[in-house]
């Protein structure tokens, strides 16, 4: 390849991959390589040998990992990157979509239901179908990582017990096929056969999906499908908490459960997306730096998801679990679907995720979505456009005041809106992500919204309502802070009109009530030798006739490192989970949602985990023995209602990445 060729293939990489990243090759870094190339460019080899020496520090500085971001609905310019090292620190967790930074139920009970155990204000608009109780195991937009990578990235995972009850493989495979086009196909399969009759799961995930830069990153294009496919045992929790209190039997198989037979849910949605954003200069250069005046980008994305969900039991009323049988004395199969479409068109001056230097951003816009909801009784469709704006003020680089607001017109969430207004003080100056840079940030803002489209109509073999709400309203306020990993979290509001559930269906709540919690997290390295993971939360409820969170609750994990050079490292440590006795919701196999309850209380029980982690090069494995002190501590451990967590168990697990 002749000199000035390559000359142009590098800086064409540098720009439309690199530029406006952290890690590695950060913005000052390219700076620094075009700076040496342009000094150097006057005599062919001295061009040829600094291109050499640039391309080889820069793929020195990409050795080991891969590069990715994720994406926010108000993202429009070239996004940070952040780095897929793997850290061994919590790898036994075993969950890859979540960083857990909540507490949830279900813990340890791969692909079956859980929910959160804490608050979060609801800080977008817009239509809702239903809470999905499974939806901590599915890939979502949300939770996907578009990557851009020099070299192909690969990654192998894989977590089993032996054979016997648990099988989660994972496989993610990203690559540039071409000068900014990234592609990457990721792959999920989980089975569990719980030690319950009929408490199993099998779901599978797919996402295959790309982003693409132009050479001046003018043009930024994302696209993708994600389809989700779950089927999961549904056995309505044994008849009797006290036989496993007790601990009548050890043969698990041999508790009664309320549905013996092939009773599951079913559930299967498909996502498409597009997002394309244009950038505006006032120049035409041919890379970033050199375009120092904007106009702002103009972005539209493009999403439609399409869901279905089937519940199937064969019960008959002399089993007692079910009052009322709608269609069929004998069988349920229940089915509900929902089309989505849903564009966004929008301008926004100065992109409201970065700190650019600029005193003032402007983002303006509408959401335009058709949806089709409809049942084995009814179908019912609609459009609604949501106008949105927000404005971003930064002064002298590190506060940001920011406020934004929407409106909902047209079908069920007519008349919705939300505003919120925040300041953040950032501890850093410039150009950084603001979602990611360390700060703390004040915020508070109201919402009103309608309820969940199944809380308002819902029709089964076994229950049937038609409700007319009043708007949920929240008043909300929080605060955030983050400084060398240490955060926290801290969320409180005030609901008015708040539509739960109770076991027969929903209600209203009668009058207002607040919630609140805070939370705290920290990946401490004590010494060179010691790690301690620590993960807390405080909760409170005004009024328990509405809702219960538990008053403590604690994650920690306490281990030993032993590193081997630059080769290898083990950590040997101990997991612990707790929370205070409180009266959990219990659970609807027919709804597929919780419900709430005060007749039984869970909680108050310790879980003790061992574990080992190895890391031998590019491929981390750890060995785990769950729930080591069961028979020491009291059989109390249940997350919800009739539905105890698991026994002693051991798994063990691996990642492997490839770097080809």
């Amino acid at each position: 390849m002749k000199g000035r060729t390559l000359l142009r293939w590098w800086v064409g990489c540098l720009a439309c991959s690199l530029i406006g990243s952290v890690g590695p090759l950060s913005a000052q870094n390219t700076a620094q390589i075009e700076g040496q190339i342009k000094n150097t460019a006057n005599t062919t080899a001295s061009a040829r040998d600094s291109v050499r020496r640039a391309k080889k520090a820069a793929m020195a500085r990409m050795h080991g990992a891969a590069y990715y971001f994720y994406d926010s609905p108000l993202q429009t310019s070239v996004p940070a990157l952040d780095s897929t090292r793997h850290p061994l620190s919590q790898f036994q967790t075993y969950d890859k979509i979540y960083t857990h930074q909540d507490f949830r139920a279900g813990r340890g009970e791969v692909g079956l239901t859980d929910e959160v155990l804490g608050y979060t204000p609801r800080m977008t608009s817009g239509y809702a179908e239903r809470y999905n109780p499974f939806s901590s195991w599915m890939y979502t937009i949300e939770n996907t990582r578009f990557f851009q990578t020099k070299i192909p990235y690969s990654n192998l995972y894989y977590v089993n017990n032996f054979g016997k009850n648990i099988h989660v493989f994972n496989v993610t495979h990203s690559q540039n096929v071409y000068r900014g086009l990234n592609l990457t196909v990721d792959y999920n399969v989980l089975q569990t056969q719980g030690v319950y009759t009929n408490s199993n799961a099998l779901q599978h995930n797919l996402r295959f999906y790309g982003n693409f830069f132009t050479r001046d990153a003018r043009y930024r294009l994302q696209f993708g499908y994600i389809r989700n496919t779950a089927r999961v045992g549904e056995n309505g929790g044994i008849t009797d908490d006290s036989l496993f209190t007790a601990n009548v039997t050890t043969n698990r198989l041999s508790m009664p459960v309320w549905f013996s037979s092939a009773t599951n849910s079913r559930w299967r949605d498909n996502t498409y997306f597009l997002k394309q954003v244009y950038h505006i200069y006032a120049d035409h250069k041919d890379t970033l730096p050199e375009n120092d005046r904007s106009y702002g980008f103009i972005a539209h994305t493009f999403e439609v998801h399409d869901y279905k969900r089937t519940y199937v039991d064969k019960t008959a009323a002399s089993d007692g679990f079910y009052k009322d049988f709608f269609v069929n004395p004998s069988q349920s199969r229940d089915t509900s679907w929902a089309l989505q479409l849903t564009q966004r068109l929008y301008y926004s001056y100065g992109d409201v995720e970065q700190l650019d230097g600029r005193f003032l951003k402007l983002a303006a816009g509408a959401k335009f979505t058709y949806v089709q909801q409809r049942d084995m009784l009814y179908k019912q469709q609609w459009h609604s456009w949501y106008p949105f704006a927000e404005l971003q003020g930064v002064i002298a680089g590190r506060v940001v005041l920011d406020a934004y607001a929407d409106f909902g017109a047209g079908g069920y969430n007519q008349d919705d809106y939300l505003g919120r207004f925040y300041v953040k003080y950032c501890f850093k100056d410039g150009g950084l992500n603001l979602s990611r840079n360390e700060g703390v940030k004040l915020f508070a803002g109201y919402t009103r919204h309608a309820p969940e489209y199944m809380k308002s109509y819902y029709f089964s073999n076994h229950f049937y309502w038609r409700c007319d709400w009043q708007k949920e309203t929240e008043l909300f306020a929080g605060l955030e802070f983050s400084y060398r990993g240490w955060w926290l979290k801290a969320y409180g509001a005030r609901k008015t009109d708040y539509v739960f559930y109770k076991q027969d269906g929903p209600v209203q709540a009668d009058k207002a009530f607040c919630v609140g919690n805070v939370t705290v997290g920290k990946d401490l390295e004590i010494g060179r030798y010691v790690g301690l993971n620590s993960l807390l939360m405080l909760a409170y409820v005004s009024d328990e006739n509405y809702m219960h969170l538990p008053l403590f609750s604690m994650r920690e994990s306490l281990y030993g490192r032993i590193p081997i050079k630059d080769l290898a490292e083990v950590q040997v440590g101990l997991d612990f989970f707790y929370n205070t006795g409180y009266y959990a919701d219990a659970y609807m196999p027919a709804w597929n949602a919780y419900y709430w309850q005060d007749e039984v209380e869970t909680g108050n029980a310790l879980l003790v985990d061992v574990y080992v982690n190895f890391r031998i090069k590019r491929m981390n494995v750890f060995l785990k023995l769950q729930n080591v002190a069961e028979g020491l501590l009291p059989y109390n451990y249940f997350d919800t209602p009739h539905y105890p967590l698991h026994d002693r168990c051991f798994r063990f697990g691996l990642a492997w990445r490839f770097f080809d």
